[in-house]
């Protein structure tokens, strides 16, 4: 507003020196016309004039000329110089009244030169400047008083004047005054008011074109064929044109086709004067791809222009179009959780912060016996087990202060009175304050449980007493086997007949074969009870394998059966393991390749370590296992039909294997092709040297405590089952 009046009073004030300087270049226009005037006056009407009178013609002449120039002059040079200031205004007004006083001089005082005062006054009304006027009626007034006392012929063309006539010119003079005065304060202030409408205009049109330049939307203004007349900045980010491009440019061509005849209709009745505030269509930018446009227009008949607003709506159809898909997803969504909670048959259901009832479905008839509605803002508490409520409401504000819980299972009283066991899943959402629930009744489930729990304990009473039974008859065997293996042993040292010795051979074979079999069982009773010892520690390979293959080499000599195994640098590792189970399975493996390896034939071993592990294999050259029964190689007493081959054994080796090498946190297994051979296999964690170990502790300052002479006693099992110690001096006891 304040910049608005400013901007008035500036426009007011350059109208009015517009008007002084213009009105400075008219009346000094006309002082010039006025003084050849002058001149020819005195030169034609002068002599006529003051004939009577004893006045040389030629004074008129130079009073015309020089005088003259000077009062035209002097008002010439100013408006050059100082053009609209308030003194070359007051100083034309006074010559322009000098022109007038010169006239009626030169004339002789005829009367129609008087009117020359009047018109002076009007042409000086043109300043609109009622201030102008003062000095102008001063110089009419000194002058017709001066020269009506001193020269009245020169002013009223008589010898005799009196003060009555100059003070009647005077009047008339001061009385026209007064009438161009106020003809002067208003032309002003018509000036003033255009002035002023003027700003508003230009604050008007300057606050449209911050509209349009700054507008987002569109604004133009068409004619009636469509050709842009004005259109804002905001056109080259709709459509891609400058707005220089779309001058004289019709809409029409950029209209999508599809969509032209519907335009053209919505156009025709803007027109006809229903104006649109929500059509909507497609545009073809500059570039080629298509816009959505949203435009408010109307027709303005004096202007013969419609007025237009377009507003890019492409991303809110965009926007539209996902809402209305994900609308869609969202309504199938609730369709598919409907169709889920209905026909699901666990109970779905959610209770507010004091654990009533808000929603369930229709499993929680199946379930507890009651409908949906007869649960609706009802307790869950009271379909809990008197027993089970006080720690129901734990496990519910447990899961208020967790977020969730899974496992929670309590029993429920049906509506029939009949108990169930309910698992509950709940999830707790703290801002709508609801907990959501999914039971599931598990009666049956519980059922089944306690039942194998019982048939578990059952089981391991039976393989405790089976464990029991197996130590006891093994001890009650073991000791008339000893017997029976020490007098066979004495009788093979006897001088016996020939035909009496196969049988004693037949008594100490079939003596080991049982012993060791009892052996086997009682390790085996051992890890299923979970009473086998193992002491796990680094074990060197090599040993193991040497000492393995020292034990079984006789076994390969009687049946002509080569053995192949790797040198002692390839298989210099340590493993974790305990030795003595380590060595009785390398024996358990190296003993099976011999056994069903056919003479002639050969058994290969294999030993490489890698990430992390190291891997032995005995490979043999016998017939191969067929692939259906490879599934069967470690189960105990299953010989896979080798008992009908004549090669003895009991089917319990590969069995203990397993279960030896599985303690030792180890894996075995088996790879065959039939008629070509077997391939077993073990593999155990690696790990370092003891002695690297004790030399990393050395080297690194650790003390080793100081050890003395220590006496070692040794127990081990004679080929023949007998017992023999050896202590450190070597002697035997």
């Amino acid at each position: 507003m304040f910049e608005s009046i400013g901007r008035a009073a500036n426009l007011f004030r350059e109208q009015r020196a517009r008007v002084y300087r213009e009105t400075d270049q008219l009346i000094v226009r006309l002082l010039l016309l006025e003084w050849a005037v002058l001149i020819i006056v005195a030169l034609v009407v002068a002599p006529e004039s003051w004939q009577e009178q004893v006045i040389s013609p030629d004074l008129h002449l130079w009073l015309a000329i020089l005088f003259g120039g000077a009062i035209t002059l002097v008002p010439v040079a100013l408006s050059r110089f100082r053009p609209g200031t308030a003194a070359t205004r007051y100083t034309i007004a006074a010559c322009q009244m000098l022109h007038s006083s010169l006239l009626i001089s030169l004339s002789g005082g005829r009367l129609e030169t008087h009117f020359h005062v009047f018109c002076s006054l009007v042409i000086l009304s043109f300043y609109r400047d009622w201030r102008v006027l003062i000095p102008a009626t001063l110089v009419v007034v000194l002058d017709h008083f001066l020269r009506g006392a001193y020269l009245p012929f020169s002013i009223y063309g008589a010898a005799g004047g009196t003060a009555w006539k100059s003070l009647e010119h005077c009047g008339w003079v001061l009385f026209e005054d007064i009438f161009l005065g106020i003809a002067c304060l208003r032309s002003t202030e018509e000036m003033r008011a255009t002035a002023e409408r003027t700003a508003a205009l230009e604050a008007s049109r300057y606050a449209n074109q911050l509209i349009m330049d700054n507008s987002r939307d569109v604004i133009c203004a068409n004619d009636a064929e469509g050709r842009f007349l004005t259109v804002s900045a905001a056109c080259e980010s709709l459509w891609g044109y400058k707005a220089e491009e779309l001058l004289g440019k019709s809409c029409v061509e950029m209209v999508h086709p599809d969509d032209l005849e519907r335009s053209r209709l919505t156009n025709l009745e803007v027109m006809a004067g229903q104006p649109v505030t929500a059509f909507e269509n497609r545009y073809i930018r500059k570039d080629g791809s298509t816009v959505d446009v949203l435009w408010s227009a109307y027709w303005s008949e004096s202007d013969q222009a419609l007025f237009q607003v377009a507003r890019d709506i492409t991303h809110r159809k965009r926007a539209e179009v996902a809402l209305q898909k994900s609308s869609r997803q969202l309504e199938s969504a609730h369709y598919s959780n409907k169709l889920i909670m209905d026909n699901s048959q666990d109970v779905i259901c959610s209770l507010d912060a004091q654990g009533r009832f808000l929603s369930t479905n229709a499993a929680s008839q199946t379930l507890w016996g009651y409908e949906p509605e007869e649960l609706i803002g009802r307790c869950y508490l009271v379909l809990v087990h008197p027993e089970d409520r006080a720690w129901s409401r734990e496990a519910e504000e447990g899961t208020r202060a967790r977020g969730k819980r899974s496992d929670f299972v309590n029993r429920c009283l049906r509506k029939d009175g009949t108990v169930v066991d309910v698992l509950w899943s709940a999830s707790w959402s703290a801002e709508d304050e609801i907990l959501v629930c999914v039971a599931h009744d598990v009666t049956e489930q519980q059922r089944v449980e306690k039942e194998l729990r019982e048939a578990k304990e059952t089981a391991d009473r039976a393989n405790r007493a089976k464990s029991e039974f197996l130590s006891r008859m093994s001890h009650e065997l073991r000791t008339p086997l000893n017997a029976i293996l020490g007098f066979g042993q004495l009788l093979d040292r006897r001088e016996l007949r020939s035909d009496h010795r196969p049988h004693v051979k037949h008594i100490l074979t079939a003596g080991q074969h049982l012993l060791g079999l009892i052996d086997e069982v009682l390790d085996i009773s051992r890890i299923e009870s979970d009473r086998m010892q193992l002491a796990l520690e680094p074990v060197s390979v090599r040993l193991a394998l040497q000492g393995a293959l020292e034990l079984i080499q006789p076994l390969a000599a009687e049946r002509s059966v080569d053995l192949f195994a790797p040198a002692a640098g390839e298989i210099d590792y340590f493993v974790l393991a305990d030795c003595r189970r380590l060595q009785q399975v390398m024996l358990n493996l190296f003993t099976n390749a011999v056994k069903y390896t056919p003479a002639g034939g050969a058994v290969l071993i294999k030993c490489r370590a890698g990430a992390g592990k190291v891997r032995f294999a005995v490979h043999d050259t016998g017939t191969g296992i067929a692939p259906e029964m490879l599934s069967r190689v470690f189960i105990a007493f299953d010989r896979l039909g080798a008992e009908r081959s004549g090669v003895e054994g009991t089917g319990l080796g590969l069995a203990l294997s397993r279960r030896l090498v599985q303690a030792m946190q180890g894996e075995i297994g088996v790879e065959s092709i039939l008629g070509e051979g077997s391939t077993f296999w073990v593999e155990l964690r690696q790990t370092e040297s003891p002695m690297a170990v004790r030399a990393g502790k050395k080297n690194s300052g650790a003390r080793v405590p100081a050890v003395g002479p220590l006496s070692v006693l040794a127990v081990a099992d004679a080929a023949d089952g007998s017992a023999q110690a050896i202590v450190a001096g070597g002697r035997s006891i």
